[in-house]
């Protein structure tokens, strides 16, 4: 099994005259002690207008800097927003970053959930799957065919030009979908995506429900790229730390603070009037009540192993637990809701040095397949 970390890169208020600046640089501080204890990767959102929620309006941007400064770790997009990016613009930032990072480069692709950053982009809910579908299947013949043109519904290229550089993993840097929506995981198998999942909001014996899903239509997928990457990648959320009751108590904090914010972000696009349907297992998050998220909800959380907090070895009974629904990647999200810097570097210290080494022993059934030339994959 692989571990890794995944940022929103988050500052809640009251915020100090420097609170950007200090987020990033220990960001940065973070990533580069994982990358020293084997880490296997680092991944960061996309996020636009969220006060407080993310700063990572340009991942780009991070993790080329993380890139110069680690040696190992792979480095993924969780996710690239497609219908935001032109996709030659998304093609050659994945080309140019997957070679000053020495092939390191992962790929995650998805389509936004909240109506502050659609309607700051213009972009209406109804075509969000659409967007994504076209330009998914666009980027990776960006990369094999010079010169490229294409005539899409949303975007077109012509004349026919290259599209350089191109990344130097071959064929292509592995490729992901975000997978909030359970259909999602049914799109990410036709066409060999690997499927990034939270489970925050989702019992596990759900999320088992969608991972056999997907393991039984990737058996027929028609791959959009030059591989199928049958992978799960699953996220917990949690602390860790040498005195349980301690971490705890900031954790259950940061975590009620990251789920009223979410449950109150997310729900906006359920509530926004549409014909699409595509949001509407959203639909609940719109009915909560954030003032209803209290301490029994933390509890629920930490019962049904929806988080992990405490110490180390409750990281690894957890993981253990994510590995038995399907998972061959656990990514930790541990920076959030206000939680100190140093003790998210204590969290990464003892993961490093206690649960990775026990983790990455763990056979998992995910990998990647090299295909021949993708047939078309359908919208």
């Amino acid at each position: 099994m692989k571990a890794g970390l995944i940022y929103e890169i988050e500052s809640i208020k009251p915020h100090r005259p420097d609170h950007e600046y200090r987020v990033f640089w220990e960001a940065m501080e973070q990533i580069e002690l994982a990358d020293r204890l084997g880490f296997d990767s680092v991944w960061t959102v996309e996020h636009h207008f969220l006060n407080e929620f993310s700063y990572c309006s340009a991942p780009e941007v991070f993790l080329a800097c993380v890139s110069q400064r680690t040696r190992n770790i792979r480095i993924g997009h969780g996710v690239v927003v497609l219908p935001f990016n032109h996709p030659v613009r998304v093609a050659e930032r994945i080309g140019v970053l997957d070679i000053m990072s020495n092939g390191r480069v992962e790929f995650g692709t998805g389509r936004a959930t909240t109506m502050d950053e659609l309607a700051g982009f213009a972009v209406s809910p109804q075509e969000t799957r659409a967007r994504w579908a076209e330009a998914v299947e666009a980027i990776p013949r960006m990369w094999r065919e010079d010169p490229f043109t294409m005539r899409g519904k949303f975007w077109t290229v012509e004349p026919p030009v290259s599209i350089i550089p191109k990344p130097i993993q071959k064929p292509h840097p592995p490729m992901w979908v975000a997978s909030t929506n359970p259909d999602t995981f049914a799109l990410a198998a036709d066409r060999g995506l690997g499927v990034l999942c939270f489970t925050l909001g989702v019992e596990l014996d759900e999320v088992k429900k969608r991972v056999q899903l997907y393991r039984d239509r990737i058996e027929t997928a028609r791959p959009v790229g030059m591989t199928i990457n049958n992978q799960v990648s699953m996220n917990i959320m949690g602390l860790f730390g040498d005195d349980p009751v301690k971490i705890g108590e900031v954790a259950r904090d940061a975590v009620l603070w990251y789920v009223r914010k979410g449950f109150e972000l997310v729900s906006s696009v359920a509530r926004a009037p549409s014909g699409d349907d595509s949001y509407k297992y959203l639909g609940t998050a719109s009915r909560f009540d954030p003032a209803q998220i209290t301490r029994d909800y933390y509890h629920f959380l930490r019962e049904n192993d929806l988080i992990a907090v405490g110490a180390p070895g409750e990281a690894l009974r957890v993981a253990r637990r994510y590995r038995e629904v399907g998972a061959d990647q656990i990514l930790f999200f541990l920076q959030y809701g206000g939680i100190p810097h140093e003790l998210v570097m204590r969290s990464i210290e003892l993961l490093g040095r206690e649960v990775l080494p026990e983790l990455h022993s763990w056979r998992t059934p995910g990998r990647i397949v090299p295909v021949g030339p993708s047939a078309e994959a359908s919208a």
